[in-house]
């Protein structure tokens, strides 16, 4: 999952000239003390949340932090988390209380990578008594990203509200801790959350998705449909909108209009295997030809991480009992997420070839296991709904 990043004006400054570096070192294996900090993360495209960033705010650098930052330009080249940062990340796991923010400090705070070097960071900046207030409030914030991406959602919605104390009218945080109570399972809270952040800016359109899932999830699809038509108005290259909405339609018996949506979305990301997949299906569901059966179907995908079984599964090569094989992983977190949708796009792949039973067993095991808030998980729920069937909850 991706959070938005509020970054001080150094930080910024930092990341927007170290962004093509570290895409292109992502591959790089991670020095080691970094690597046992990290939290395995599952990095594949999800459609189950946008976290598309609002405006930037940006915060002042601490002011003993700039001349030093000017010393140093050429760790400008050097991404946090990288064998340049290593000694940080060993250093900083354990900031001593009121200790003065630095330069590190600062970019540390503003990165995603190595969750642990974030929260040091951002903890010094937090606990620095020469931080001005907007600062701290950047820091909480990016303190409380981490900490969803780690997991630990209390501590997450602990940040959030620190920050929220801040800037109180900060649409980017009211998201991002209704994303936290959302899979805390406080879905309440959660909307509450979506509602503020669409109040403090009526065209964010990743609170407007955000809130459609919680919708979706609650078997409001009048309402879902019309949030997700707000994400889309707001961001019309927003992938995951059309891929949600077009689900919902699907399953609501609109075949036209989900196939437009999917569609579209195959268009904006036609790299991407989720949004060819689900073009796929709209397509076979409408007794059309879908692209990945059909020679050079594959063209352009990557077959060699996940969803590849599904895919194979769609184009023929393979049978569902390989797809729920393929669907392992030394991780928990991603096998629960690979087998999820395993069942869902299995279940789809039944109802398409007219077994509406095994459709409708597969489609019931995805609504009981799937992780909280996967579109899979809600559009299998959504599935069995339009063909009359029980939907028992997750």
């Amino acid at each position: 999952m991706r959070s938005v990043w509020l970054c001080s004006a150094l930080a910024l400054l930092l990341a927007a000239q170290t962004t093509e570096a570290q895409t292109k070192r992502v591959r790089h294996a991670k020095p080691e003390s970094a690597a046992k900090q990290a939290a395995p993360v599952d990095t594949r495209p999800r459609y189950r949340r946008d976290d598309t960033p609002a405006p930037v705010v940006a915060a002042p650098a601490a002011p003993a932090a700039q001349p030093a930052a000017k010393k140093k330009r050429s760790a400008r080249h050097k991404p946090a988390g990288t064998p340049a940062a290593a000694p940080a990340a060993e250093a900083a796991t354990t900031p001593a209380k009121g200790a003065k923010a630095t330069p590190r400090d600062i970019v540390a705070c503003a990165q995603d990578r190595v969750q642990d070097l974030a929260i040091a960071g951002c903890t010094r900046i937090i606990e620095d008594a020469k931080q001005k207030p907007k600062a701290r409030g950047v820091a909480f914030y990016n303190r409380g990203n981490a900490y969803v991406l780690k997991g630990d959602h209390d501590k997450a919605v602990a940040d959030f509200d620190e920050a929220l104390k801040l800037e109180p009218k900060n649409a980017s945080i009211y998201n991002n801790r209704g994303n936290a109570r959302g899979d805390k399972g406080e879905s309440d809270a959660a909307m509450a959350d979506f509602d503020a952040a669409i109040k403090a800016n009526p065209r964010y359109a990743a609170a407007y998705f955000n809130r459609a899932n919680a919708l979706a999830a609650k078997g409001e699809t009048d309402r879902a449909l019309k949030d997700y038509d707000a994400a889309i108005k707001h961001n019309k290259r927003n992938v995951n909108a059309y891929i949600a909405r077009g689900a919902l339609l699907l399953a609501g018996g609109a075949s036209a209009k989900a196939r437009a949506d999917m569609k579209q979305a195959a268009k904006l990301a036609p790299k991407n295997a989720y949004a060819v997949l689900w073009s796929d299906i709209a397509e076979r569901r409408a007794k059309q030809k879908g692209r990945l059966a059909a020679k050079n179907g594959l063209k352009g995908l990557d077959m060699k991480v996940w969803p590849a079984p599904v895919v194979r599964l769609y184009a023929g090569e393979i049978k569902p009992d390989a797809v729920l094989a393929g669907a392992d992983s030394p991780s928990d977190t991603v096998k629960a997420a690979q087998v999820c949708e395993a069942n869902f796009y299995s279940g789809e792949y039944a109802l398409i070839g007219g077994a509406r039973e095994d459709a409708t067993k597969l489609f019931q095991a995805a609504v009981k296991d799937c992780p909280r808030g996967f579109l899979e998980g809600i559009a299998a729920a959504a599935e069995l709904k339009g063909m009359g069937e029980k939907v028992s909850s997750n």
